[in-house]
């Protein structure tokens, strides 16, 4: 056999070898285009972009456990230990268009005590340019942004319960802005305090009428909201001062006003609840301070006062375990008077907080 006869059975050999084994051969697919979630910066930290969308969310809430010891601030009535546990989720939703940004808010609720569990919507809202519609708390409570930075703040009341409202928010771009609404009010309102003579309330076929405004500088700000309850026909309005020292030192002052407390607008002649103004009496003042003793402790206090003669106070630290956990004891101390009757009350508060 010749060299050039053995080349040529050497190539016609490999050519059939790889021709079998490339028919044989298995072509893996081509794996799908991953889509991952894109960081949207637009709006604050925790925002993404929403997969296929220009829409941007935010999921966070808390996780929270109060114990109460000794007496109840609102009531008088020995706790002894008194458990509570609570659960939120809040879904915040934001995406630019031609008007503004446009807004959507729900935050979800479930929680749980000794004498009682559930699962609710706190608030669930839209937003845009300015307009609000949906379910929240009153803003005569959140234009002021509520009291000091106390648990048990409201022992005497400054504010409507959750309602379903519209309003419009206008804002000039130099710290001042401003605030017009129309309120339901609340169909079972009640203060959860002492008794007091009023019906079960109902908002009627008219809602209630809301304005506010406000004005806001590095060294604090000073806010006015006022109501007007078409139910118990009567006015309610309150006014904030809060002054910035510094970095580490804060204080407030807020004052409410309501006309005709002692109305008998209510089944029978009874007195009627004015929406805005849940407080005993034609006045009630609160004021407070919010002091930074280090990077993880503050201490705030608070006092307040309805003229039909309670007073309440409290004191706590809200400590910084680690970024995201928040340790906060409180005292409290109340001293009735008027409709709530006579006696004092002291006790406490311990709340654990996991913020996410």
């Amino acid at each position: 056999m010749t060299l050039k006869t053995l080349l040529l059975g050497s190539a016609a050999a490999l050519t059939v070898v790889t021709g079998a084994r490339a028919a044989d051969a298995i072509v893996a697919a081509e794996p799908e285009p991953l889509e991952y979630v894109r960081v949207c910066d637009a709006f604050g930290a925790g925002f993404f972009y929403i997969p296929g969308t220009e829409t941007c969310l935010k999921i966070s809430g808390y996780v929270r456990s109060d114990s109460s010891f000794g007496d109840d601030p609102y009531s008088g009535e020995d706790l002894g230990w008194d458990g509570f546990a609570r659960g939120t989720i809040r879904l915040d939703a934001r995406n630019d268009t031609e008007y503004g940004t446009l807004r959507s808010f729900i935050e979800l609720r479930s929680q749980a005590s000794a004498d009682d569990d559930s699962t609710y919507i706190n608030s669930a809202y839209i937003e845009l340019a300015g307009f609000r519609a949906g379910y929240d708390d009153s803003r005569f409570d959140t234009w002021l942004n509520s009291a000091g930075n106390i648990i048990n703040d409201d022992v005497i009341d400054y504010t409507g319960d959750r309602t379903n409202q519209v309003s419009y928010v206008y804002e000039a771009g130099n710290g001042f802005s401003a605030l017009i609404g129309l309120e339901e009010g609340s169909g079972d309102y009640d203060t959860g305090f002492a008794p007091v003579p009023t019906a079960s309330y109902s908002g009627g076929d008219a809602p209630h009428i809301i304005g506010g405004v406000k004005y806001e500088q590095d060294w604090g700000g000073i806010a006015a909201v006022g109501g007007y309850d078409t139910y118990a026909d009567a006015f309610g309005g309150k006014v904030r001062v809060d002054v910035e020292f510094n970095d580490a030192f804060s204080v407030f002052v807020m004052g409410g006003y309501q006309s005709d407390w002692d109305n008998d607008n209510g089944p029978g002649g009874s007195r009627q609840l004015n929406y805005y103004g849940p407080w005993n009496g034609d006045w009630a003042a609160w004021g407070g301070f919010s002091a930074t003793l280090n990077d993880k402790a503050s201490l705030n206090g608070q006092l307040a006062y309805e003229e039909d003669g309670t007073l309440a106070a409290a004191l706590n630290v809200e400590y910084a375990v680690v970024p995201g956990l928040m340790v906060q004891p409180e005292i409290n101390y109340t001293d009735f008077g008027g409709e709530r009757g006579s006696g004092e009350a002291f006790g406490g508060i311990l709340r654990v907080q996991r913020n996410f």
